[in-house]
C-alpha cells in the first residue's frame, strides 16, 4: 500500500513540475479534460453498479 502512495506522490509532483512549465491557457486546457476523464469515470461507476443490482 505503502508503495502504491509513493508512486502516487511522485507522479504528482511530476506534473506540478510540467505545469509550471506551461501557460494559464493549456493548464486550463488539461483542466477541462481531466474532468471531462473524471464525469465519464463517476458514469461508467453508476452504470455499471446499477448493471449489477438490475
Amino acid at each position: 500500500m505503502y508503495n502504491i502512495e509513493s508512486q502516487k506522490e511522485q507522479e504528482i509532483n511530476r506534473m506540478v513540475t510540467i505545469l509550471q512549465q506551461i501557460d494559464v491557457s493549456d493548464i486550463e486546457l488539461l483542466t477541462r479534460d481531466a474532468n471531462t476523464l473524471l464525469m465519464r469515470k463517476k458514469r461508467e461507476e453508476m452504470e455499471g453498479g446499477s448493471q449489477k443490482t438490475g
